[in-house]
């Protein structure tokens, strides 16, 4: 496969701030985004305390060029941009605090901040301010739940958190324009999505970069370069980078390729592309896999979903993924893209150890395959464990399906994370309680051969036994739950 040629090749990276098209090139461009934001761009009502995407400081709003309604909208999505390297941000129009007020005149939501004294030290203020922003972007008319439930990302260490939730039920939304309005940018939309059908190649004497505007360069690149990093949201990786631990001198980024940020629904068939953020997942999983919608519903905060995706969920290989588990009883497939072409891997069989996996070293992912399950009688369970409900890492996450027909498991699937170096498919433990009555004694001899069947490790989130004994509880709730037993 040829090479890229050098005319189609750019060295910055392009994209607007509050309105005003830039480029940036070299190191900036590996620079988180918020030290670009603050240290060179003098943006600095965005704040940085944890570096790590947990306290929303940093909150800016972002809109991709690929991600437009029907209406030819762009739609502006909240980001944590201390975790995001620069470089991801081509192509894309960012919105900070700076941009949300008119001349001298304080946006309505900064004016129902100060009205409802939201303030305290300030520092965190921004960051809800924007958040609070994403919130009435997509929501007209906010209950209060909403409030918390998009405030989840953010944190006010002076525990000032009513009054931030009475300055956003006060905010009058008659007195918004929506960023997709403000900040609607047609004439730069256009002149982006011209600048990102080139590749971007960008070099420092560290590192060197490369941004694909097509599946074949992205091939080519990793066949050549099979030791490369490739970048998804870098929810986990910039964190990474941040604390020093990441030192990947080849990097690539699939964001220009278009094809990847769909999903495509054909009868049951779906297919999620590598560049389909968990928000947009979760918006068609509400529609077509509620149980799953509902589940994400806790999976992270606004700002890590509207940036992290399925496929880098997967890539990232953690045995404690939270979806992978529900992936596994989709009975899903793994679609790897090399030198060889496209191949597909059942998801069950494609861990080969910790954050290792039966896929080349010149081979990358390109989506993620599964069909809709279509049976009236399937119960469904999806479970998470932590310490915290929200915005916390699992130390054990399940899904449990059973269909029952004639008071027996006609069909039974189970999966589970945090049990082992891997997420697990419980295929012998399935095969167990197949074609048997479902009754108590089923549900008591479901727990001991789950318990059986895993060999969980101890962290600091729990011991070997906590984690059986909860293995066992999980099913115990499903049963519950579902068979009411």
């Amino acid at each position: 496969m040829a090479a890229v040629e050098s005319f189609m090749l750019r060295h910055q990276i392009h994209f607007t701030l509050n309105g005003q098209l830039l480029q940036l090139e070299g190191q900036h461009a590996f620079a988180p985004l918020s030290d670009t934001l603050r240290y060179l761009l003098r943006k600095t009502g965005t704040k940085v305390v944890c570096a790590e995407g947990d306290c929303g400081a940093c909150t800016v709003m972002m809109a991709r060029t690929q991600d437009q309604n029907s209406k030819g909208q762009l739609t502006y999505r909240s980001i944590n941009s201390c975790i995001v390297p620069t470089f991801l941000i081509d192509g894309c129009h960012l919105v900070t605090v700076e941009g949300l007020q008119e001349g001298e005149k304080l946006h309505e939501i900064q004016n129902s901040m100060v009205r409802n004294f939201g303030a305290q030290c300030g520092f965190c203020t921004p960051g809800f301010v924007m958040s609070m922003t994403n919130m009435f972007e997509h929501k007209t008319c906010p209950s209060t739940q909403n409030v918390k439930n998009y405030l989840t990302g953010n944190l006010c260490r002076c525990t000032g958190y009513q009054a931030i939730i009475d300055a956003a039920k006060d905010v009058d939304t008659k007195k918004i324009t929506p960023l997709a309005q403000r900040y609607a940018l047609v004439h730069e939309t256009a002149q982006l999505k011209a600048l990102t059908q080139k590749s971007i190649s960008l070099k420092t004497d560290q590192i060197e970069f490369f941004a694909p505007a097509t599946l074949a360069e992205a091939v080519d690149f990793k066949s050549k370069n099979p030791d490369c990093r490739i970048f998804s949201g870098a929810t986990d990786i910039g964190v990474q980078i941040n604390k020093g631990k990441f030192a990947a001198q080849k990097q690539m980024s699939l964001h220009l390729i278009s094809s990847l940020y769909e999903i495509n629904l054909q009868q049951k068939h779906v297919r999620i592309g590598a560049r389909v953020t968990l928000d947009r997942l979760q918006i068609f999983a509400e529609k077509h896999l509620p149980s799953f919608g509902q589940f994400l519903h806790i999976f992270a905060s606004p700002q890590i979903k509207n940036s992290a995706t399925l496929v880098g969920n997967l890539a990232n290989g953690s045995p404690i993924a939270d979806t992978i588990p529900f992936l596994m009883t989709l009975d899903a497939q793994v679609l790897v893209q090399g030198p060889r072409g496209q191949r597909s891997l059942p998801l069950k069989n494609f861990f080969k150890g910790y954050k290792s996996f039966n896929m080349d070293s010149d081979e990358f992912i390109e989506a993620i395959a599964f069909e809709l399950p279509d049976s009236k009688n399937l119960k469904m369970g999806l479970y998470k464990v932590s310490q915290r409900r929200d915005l916390d890492i699992s130390c054990i996450n399940a899904s449990i399906w059973v269909e029952e027909k004639n008071g027996q498991a006609v069909n039974c699937k189970i999966a589970m994370g945090g049990v082992g170096p891997t997420p697990l498919r419980l295929n012998q433990v399935e095969s167990l309680l197949l074609n048997k009555k479902i009754d108590r004694q089923w549900v008591d001899e479901a727990k001991k051969l789950i318990s059986q069947n895993i060999q969980p490790q101890s962290d600091l989130r729990g011991s070997s036994d906590f984690r059986k004994k909860m293995s066992e509880q999980i099913f115990e709730k499903f049963a519950k739950e579902h068979l009411q037993l």
